[in-house]
């Protein structure tokens, strides 16, 4: 027709879709970012003592109550359009329900709003994350048997994770922790932050299928290849992620580490499946080299294979005649 485009329609909305949740996402970043407790305020029964972090979705503060119990308190803006902690709260409740809660995730203590300004959830308190161990320790990696063995335990965290039916989505050494010294829980690995999860089954049971186009959820550096692509992401994705990062803990780097560009990092990752395995993989045990076909062989709706990749890790333990224990952080 004269004097018309033809544009496709489906095409168009996805592309508007991607837009305004990056544009949602930016909002509550800012929402967030407003939310700052002061020391010696109080939030519903607990105190605000100090602040432990702050990232991308708000800070994270020491609190406690009247009996002295000292915990983590996570706040948001109470009309951030994202809702992340709402998500929190129901991965949270949801792993409460079964046997995997005291594995590897935090007991949720308490929840609750101050009207017309914030939420918050009240979490058990930890150690340090992965991410600050990685940086305190010599070359920036653990031991070759802390990495496997920490390895291994992020990896049993993903797979109750997966379990109840939930995606993590932004796997990293920043979103792992150890436990409290006091408890004796130097060994025991944490997950948490379930800010970007998304529950892959539905009500009665059946698999939720892949949107169309997805917009990008993650950390660039160690996001899968299907974020890059912004396609649906499903269980060997979060497992892919989680390659990433027990590479990086067992070596120090990831080759794409001085890449900024989303686009090139996700070239780089393409490249390191084919003929520059090397450059991933340089200095791993070779078992590592063998997860990656695993993982390509599932599709979209198939469950990964984790006890094969167990078997993989446990031999690498014994292949590198690594020693598991103690910890690095221990000693």
């Amino acid at each position: 027709m004269h004097g018309y485009t033809v544009i496709n329609v489906t095409h168009a909305l996805s592309v508007v879709h991607f837009c305004i949740s990056i544009l949602l996402e930016c909002y509550s970043i800012a929402m967030s970012e407003l939310i700052q407790l002061k020391d010696g305020q109080k939030v519903g029964d607990w105190t605000i003592m100090k602040k432990l972090g702050e990232g991308g979705f708000g800070a994270v503060y020491l609190c406690k109550n009247k009996e002295g119990e000292q915990n983590a308190l996570k706040v948001e803006a109470e009309n951030d359009p994202l809702g992340l902690l709402k998500m929190e709260v129901y991965v949270l409740m949801e792993l409460k329900k079964t046997k995997f809660q005291a594995r590897h995730f935090l007991g949720l203590k308490d929840r609750g709003h101050v009207p017309g300004k914030f939420n918050y959830v009240v979490m058990t308190l930890v150690g340090k994350s992965l991410q600050e161990l990685r940086n305190e320790a010599p070359m920036k990696k653990f031991s070759m048997g802390t990495a496997i063995s920490v390895g291994k335990q992020c990896l049993e965290a993903l797979e109750d994770l997966h379990n109840v039916g939930i995606l993590h989505r932004d796997i990293k050494p920043g979103n792992y922790t150890i436990g409290r010294k006091e408890l004796n829980e130097l060994r025991k690995i944490y997950m948490l932050d379930f800010g970007m999860a998304r529950k892959f089954v539905k009500e009665d049971g059946t698999l939720r299928n892949p949107r169309a186009r997805a917009g990008f959820r993650g950390t660039v550096k160690y996001a899968p290849l299907a974020c890059h692509v912004h396609r649906e992401q499903c269980r060997k994705d979060d497992i892919e992620s989680w390659m990433y990062m027990l590479v990086e803990i067992t070596c120090g780097r990831l080759p794409w580490r001085n890449l900024t560009e989303s686009n090139d990092v996700g070239l780089f990752k393409k490249d390191c499946k084919g003929e520059r395995y090397r450059c991933l993989f340089g200095g791993c045990p070779r078992e590592y080299l063998e997860i990656f076909p695993i993982l390509d062989k599932g599709k979209f709706f198939d469950a990964p294979d984790y006890p094969a990749i167990y078997k993989l890790l446990e031999s690498a333990l014994h292949s590198t005649r690594a020693q598991e224990f103690p910890y690095d952080w221990e000693m």
